[in-house]
Order: structure tokens, then C-alpha cells, then sequence
């Protein structure tokens, strides 16, 4: 990211680790929100429905100790470890404080098998990611409590299957989307899952919101290549311009890849083993390959909106065309 990064950092760290100097900061997989035993963030984004919960703090002053609790993910809790070690690292104070510990497969499923998922009923196909955009399906009031982790709204496709948009409070990043996706089946019987959401492109043409990406290949963890059938690849064939091409998130062999994002593998993994359609398609939002005016971290920019408004349009006529065609394989 260049000279936006240490404004990107500051709109992730908590505000305790900005304010307070600390021997030790322990960064783990727990998703607590109870206010009288942690301290939620005070620039959450709250004016949005959904992605706006993040890491919580709790501490023992006694030991000059901060404990940081992240929504149970392997990628997730090194991520922030990752950005809380770079941020000390920039303000010139000990990055070495900074220790993680990673959660076990079943405390990263546990709170997704806990929440009100199951309290959706069965679904045919799911739209996951920046539903609160697709304003043509979820006007309206939203089904699941504020407090709860997620709301949806449900309707049928012209065919009768069933359809629901989901948001999620909390950031579904990394391998915590792919765990989503496996409660999704256990819990809902879903058949077809698409994520919409934005990513990072590595190529140096691709001009930040002006594009929409989409694929059918990733690579994860230790260069492990997965490659699923898009569900959505036959109708983009037929409307206009998109970039199409594999997703690196593990760097590794970035030559061979085209994106960057941290779920869509992960994703198209759990969909692949659990025998779900998985297919995804994206707003570029940001040039890892070269600067330009927009990136992560100034998003809210009137320009920025706008233009991402249009790909929005974009991504409902896709989406449209897709429910009224679609038939479960």
C-alpha cells in the first residue's frame, strides 16, 4: 500500500493499543462482546448494517498485558497480529510485544454453529458479502436481531427456490468465510453460495473501481490450488467487460495469479468438499501492481462511492439474470 499504509492501519488498531504502551499484547481467536469484560472499539463503523464488528480488548494492568480478541480464524488472528506489530513497528515503539495464538478448527466453528444461522430455515442459494448494495433484493427490514451475528432477507426466484441475502456484524476474513460456508450447509442445506465483495487486483491496468472480477481458481494455504466451476461464468460470457483470472492469497507463485483476496479460496475450498456451487464476483478496489489515486484506505470518498455505485448495477443485472436461470445440479 505504499505511503496509504500507516492510514490504513489507523483505521484498523483499537484505540488501546494507540493510547497505551504495553509489555505484552496477546492476540487470540475468541468472540467476546460482552462491554463488562471487554472494551469494544470506539471507531467501530456502526453506521453500516453489516462488517462492522472487529477485535475486542480486555487487560491486566497488573501485568502491563493487553489481550486482543479477534472472531475465531486462523488468517484473521494473524492478520491483526500482522497489523498491530506494523503499527507499533511505524510509530517506533516494540513490535516484538506482539505475540498470537492460534484457535483449533473446532473453536473456529463453534460460534458460527452457535448463532441464529439456523434460525434462516433451509436455503437454496445464499448472496453473502456487500448485500446492503443490492438494493434491488433487501430494502426493507431485515430478518435477526441487531445484537445477533446475522440478519438476511428471504425470497423465491421465479423458478420457487429459495433466496437469501446474508449479513454478517463480524468480518468474515479469510478462512472464518470458508467456515461460513460449512455452516451454511450444515445448518441450511444451502446449494449455491456467491460472494460479493471488492479485492485487490496485481495487475498494473486494472484501474481501482472501474472493474469487475471474477474466477474459478485460487490458491491458499502452502500453494494449494483449488479450482471449482463458476456457477456465474457462463452468463458474464455474455454481458460486458470483467476480469477473469486465478486469486493468490498465500504469496507464493504470485507470477501465475491475477488477485488478491483472503476468502475466496477458502471459500471455494469448503464448497468443493461439501459439494455446494461457489462462485464470486467483485469489485476491484485496490492496485497492489501499481499506485493510484484510490485504495483501502479512502474508501468513502465521494468519487469512490459513486463509481463502485455503477459496478453495484453492474452486479445486479448479472445476479438477476443468474436467479432467474438458475437450476440446483
Amino acid at each position: 500500500m505504499g505511503p496509504s499504509l500507516p492510514a490504513y492501519l489507523r483505521l484498523k488498531v483499537h484505540p488501546s493499543i494507540k493510547n497505551t504502551h504495553w509489555s505484552r499484547i496477546l492476540v487470540n481467536g475468541s468472540h467476546r462482546r460482552d462491554p463488562s469484560s471487554v472494551t469494544i472499539s470506539s471507531i467501530e463503523k456502526r453506521d453500516k448494517p453489516f462488517n462492522w464488528q472487529r477485535p475486542t480488548v480486555s487487560c491486566d494492568g497488573s501485568k502491563g498485558e493487553l489481550r486482543l480478541h479477534c472472531f475465531p480464524g486462523l488468517d484473521y488472528v494473524y492478520h491483526y497480529a500482522a497489523i498491530t506489530a506494523t503499527y507499533l513497528s511505524l510509530e517506533g515503539r516494540e513490535e516484538d510485544a506482539v505475540r498470537y495464538t492460534l484457535p483449533t478448527q473446532q473453536e473456529c466453528l463453534k460460534p458460527l454453529l452457535e448463532s441464529n444461522l439456523a434460525s434462516m430455515g433451509a436455503v437454496d442459494i445464499v448472496v453473502v458479502g456487500y448485500v446492503q448494495a443490492l438494493e434491488r433484493w433487501t430494502k426493507g427490514a431485515w430478518e435477526g436481531d441487531h445484537n445477533d451475528l446475522f440478519s438476511w432477507r428471504k425470497s423465491l426466484t421465479r423458478r420457487g427456490h429459495r433466496l437469501a441475502f446474508l449479513g454478517c456484524r463480524s468480518s468474515f476474513w479469510g478462512d472464518i468465510a470458508g467456515n461460513m460456508v460449512r455452516a451454511l450447509q450444515s445448518l441450511n442445506g444451502v446449494k449455491c453460495v456467491l460472494y460479493i465483495g471488492k479485492l485487490g487486483s496485481l495487475r498494473a491496468d486494472h484501474v481501482p473501481n472501474r472493474l469487475l472480477a471474477t474466477g474459478s481458481k485460487s490458491v491458499v494455504r502452502d500453494g494449494e490450488v483449488v479450482e471449482w466451476v463458476n456457477p456465474l461464468a457462463g452468463l458474464l460470457g455474455r454481458r460486458r467487460r470483467w476480469g477473469e483470472g486465478g486469486v493468490l492469497w498465500w504469496m507464493g507463485g504470485i507470477e501465475r495469479f491475477d488477485f488478491v483476496d483472503p476468502e475466496i479460496g477458502h471459500m471455494a475450498q469448503a464448497s468443493v468438499e461439501g459439494g455446494t456451487e461457489f462462485g464470486y464476483l467483485h469489485i476491484i478496489s485496490d492496485n497492489l501492481a501499481r499506485k493510484y489515486a484510490f485504495d483501502l484506505s479512502n474508501e468513502r470518498l465521494r468519487d469512490v462511492v459513486g463509481d463502485r455505485k455503477r459496478l453495484v448495477g453492474q452486479i445486479e443485472e448479472v445476479l438477476s439474470g443468474f436467479f432467474d436461470e438458475w437450476e440446483p445440479s
